[in-house]
């Protein structure tokens, strides 16, 4: 099947709804149990910041009138949502000036698939390099998600669990940059030329 608009927004929102399916869960549950839990309110609070941080961090990457962001932004929308909160971000080296929003939609993707990347946790590493940033996943496990590099090369990546590959390659290039995979990280640049 071809990687059409449809395919990936059909993608799009099943991983969205499953990512966002948990912690609706269990503060649903948990708001039941308030009245015989002690620990039930705790918990639904938890459940309902989880939830907003998603929400806040998928808006920001894949949705319309996101504006330019900082490395201190981009950093505060990723902390304690990468890898399933098992991965934290390292932004403190990007540049202090603001990314474009399309370059801040990029970014934000690929430190997501770096986070996938981590299974057993890890850090996300942000870093200026060649002339553009490096994201770098540094862990016990390494294991960048399987339909990134068909991808980035122009291939099909289909299916909920792979979505932000073609995301990412289409970010890429509405941007005028272009990402690459290396052994170790994957590397993002404007287009040069």
């Amino acid at each position: 099947m071809a990687d059409t608009g449809l395919t990936l927004a059909q993608d799009l929102c099943a991983r969205l709804c499953h990512d966002l399916v948990g912690p609706l869960g269990t503060m649903a549950n948990a708001v039941e149990m308030v009245g015989d839990d002690p620990d039930a309110a705790e918990l639904a609070r938890e459940a309902a910041a989880s939830l907003r941080a998603k929400l806040q961090l998928w808006r920001a990457a894949c949705g319309a009138g996101t504006g330019p962001m900082g490395g201190a932004e981009i950093a505060a929308l990723l902390d304690g949502v990468l890898g399933g909160g098992r991965a934290t971000v390292a932004a403190g080296a990007l540049p202090p000036a603001p990314f474009a929003a399309p370059v801040a939609q990029l970014l934000l993707v690929a430190a997501m698939l770096a986070g996938e990347a981590l299974p057993r946790g890890g850090i996300v590493h942000l870093l200026p390099e060649d002339g553009g940033i490096a994201v770098w996943p540094e862990g016990r496990v390494v294991a960048w998600p399987p339909g990134l590099a068909p991808a980035l090369a122009g291939g099909v990546a289909e299916g909920p669990r792979a979505v932000l590959a073609p995301m990412l390659a289409r970010l890429a290039c509405d941007a005028g940059w272009q990402a690459a995979l290396g052994a170790e990280s994957l590397l993002l640049r404007p287009q040069r030329g």
